[in-house]
């Protein structure tokens, strides 16, 4: 009589792997994601930082042009105040005080250009009173220009003035000024590119000429 064996085949561990990602995969996959986010962020934030510094650039630019046009036609009509004081107040490197009548209703407003910190200023104080009188605290100031780079903003000269001379002495004496330049250098921050924007005029009062 013979006897059957019979086999068992029992299934074999290495042919039943299940599809998957292994721990170090994961790790590997979780880095370069991390790492395209961060680099995304600093390329999204720098061109925000940078959009918005041309945006601050390109204004204080266009105040600038506007504040010496502005400024090159006041100076211009200076005047004896309402009070009979001589056309220019005060001209130093940083301000200049002046009497013009800036809005042309017959009234001669004190008007002041002014460098405070990084920012150009101008004051006005319009006479007041029967008998006019310019009272100083009543004087309303407006920021001009922002990001001013050079303090020293004005520069004066007497009626010899051919455009190579040496500027009067600072402070000027305002009996002998018969021109300014203004000169603004503006740059939010010196070290860092592009180069500074440079703005200037030269105006010559037209009321205080003796040198025709």
């Amino acid at each position: 009589m013979r006897t059957k064996h019979m086999s068992c085949a029992w299934p074999h561990p290495a042919t039943d792997r299940r599809s998957g990602f292994t721990l170090m995969e994961l790790l590997v996959g979780m880095t370069i994601v991390i790492t395209v986010g961060i680099v995304a962020f600093a390329f999204a934030n720098s061109t925000i930082t940078t959009s918005g510094f041309l945006s601050r650039r390109t204004f204080a630019q266009q105040d600038g042009r506007r504040v010496l046009e502005a400024f090159s036609l006041e100076f211009r009509k200076a005047a004896l105040s309402a009070v009979g004081s001589y056309p220019i107040e005060a001209a130093s490197s940083t301000s200049v005080v002046f009497y013009a009548d800036i809005d042309r209703d017959g009234l001669v407003e004190r008007v002041r250009y002014f460098v405070d910190g990084p920012t150009l200023k101008k004051g006005v104080l319009r006479p007041s009173g029967a008998l006019p009188t310019y009272d100083l605290a009543a004087e309303k100031v407006k920021a001009m220009v922002p990001f001013i780079a050079n303090p020293q903003v004005f520069r004066y000269y007497d009626s010899t003035y051919t455009g190579t001379e040496a500027p009067l002495p600072d402070p000027a004496d305002p009996q002998k000024v018969r021109y300014v330049a203004m000169q603004l250098v503006i740059d939010e921050n010196l070290a860092v590119p592009p180069e500074a924007l440079v703005l200037s005029t030269t105006v010559a009062l037209r009321n205080l000429k003796d040198n025709l």
